[in-house]
Formats: structure tokens, C-alpha cells, sequence
């Protein structure tokens, strides 16, 4: 007769378990999610800035061009005229996802030429290797001079593969700054700061 009892009162028991995880689970449509699960070390993650940017104290702007409008420069004619002016550089979440929005520019005889690009992205790190797998990328190039050569285009959104190490220098003023060194296949170079916390 114990047994029986006991049997019972198992059964009814695990029916209310499961009822009751039954009825959270139409209460809050699913089940919880896992806590998210940082894809980069914190060492990484933040904005890095070149370092006219840096020295100019401008902060990056994830829109310097919006994938949704398909608009450079929040509407600006160029990211100069822009305001605030934005700092170029490369923008690295926790999550994985990344933005790398630069400009490169000169002037010869009164004649502005600059290169725009936007990627942005998911990115996955191994070591001391990072893998971008671009989801938009798009670039520009505006000549003052030869305006026939103006184009405003989508590239190529091919993962890419690049080193990367992680140093500090510091300025005359006794500033400290993190800087992240990117290295290429080719062995060619690129460095982004910001300011030590």
C-alpha cells in the first residue's frame, strides 16, 4: 500500500513539473535564451581609431554610410561636412560583430580625391588570427577634377583572414594608448589606437 502511494504521488508529482514548465514555456513563448557568450577577448572590443582621428578627437560613427538608405556621410557631401566630423577606424563587439568604416584622402593642386569604404560583419578570432566575413561592403571614390571616375559601388564580401597583435605607446603628453596592429597575408601593416582606460 506504501508503494502504491509513493508510485501516486511520484506521478502526480512529475505531472505538475511538467505542467508547470508546460505553461511557462505558452507564458513567455520559449524557453530562456543562454546567456550570451562573449566571441571576442575584451581586449579587443571597442573602437579603434586611426591616428589623425585620434589626434583630432573625433568618435567613430557606425553610419558614416547606412545600409539601410544606401546614404554616405549621414547625408553630408562629404565626411567632413559632417557634424560632428567622424574618426575612421574599426569598430569590434563583444557579440563578433565588427564595422570598418575609412577614408583615405589627398589634394594635389587644389584637387581633393577621397576613398570611402564601409564593411561590416561578423568576426570570429583563433589565437592571433581574425576572420571577417563581410555581410555589406561598399565603396566610394570622389575626384573633384575628374569626376568621370566617380563610382559609389558594392565590393566583393569575401571573408578575409588578418594577424593581429596588441601593444602600447604613449604621446608627449604622457598619454597612454592600446594599439591594435593588423597585419596582411602580404605582410603590409595596419594600426588603429585609442585611449587606454
Amino acid at each position: 500500500m506504501r508503494m502504491h502511494q509513493f508510485f501516486l504521488y511520484l506521478c502526480v508529482f512529475s505531472f505538475s513539473v511538467i505542467y508547470a514548465c508546460r505553461e511557462t514555456e505558452d507564458v513567455l513563448g520559449n524557453e530562456p535564451p543562454p546567456p550570451d557568450i562573449p566571441v571576442l577577448p575584451q581586449a579587443l572590443v571597442g573602437n579603434w581609431l586611426d591616428s589623425w582621428s585620434l589626434s583630432m578627437q573625433h568618435g567613430f560613427d557606425s553610419l558614416l554610410y547606412n545600409p539601410q538608405t544606401k546614404v554616405w556621410f549621414r547625408g553630408s557631401y562629404d565626411p567632413w561636412s559632417m557634424n560632428p566630423v567622424p574618426g575612421f577606424g574599426i569598430q569590434l563587439q563583444s557579440d563578433g560583430d565588427f564595422i570598418w568604416a575609412v577614408v583615405a584622402s589627398t589634394s594635389t593642386g587644389g584637387c581633393q580625391v577621397y576613398t570611402a569604404e564601409y564593411i561590416k560583419g561578423e568576426i570570429t578570432v583563433e589565437g592571433n588570427t581574425l576572420t571577417f566575413s563581410p555581410q555589406t561592403r561598399r565603396k566610394k571614390y570622389h575626384s573633384v577634377c575628374n569626376p568621370g571616375n566617380n563610382f559609389d559601388r558594392n565590393e566583393d564580401t569575401a571573408g578575409f583572414t588578418l594577424t593581429y597583435t596588441l601593444s602600447t605607446t604613449a604621446n608627449n603628453s604622457g598619454q597612454i594608448f592600446d594599439v591594435l596592429t593588423l597585419t596582411n597575408p602580404d605582410g603590409s601593416q595596419i594600426q588603429y589606437l585609442r585611449l587606454k582606460s
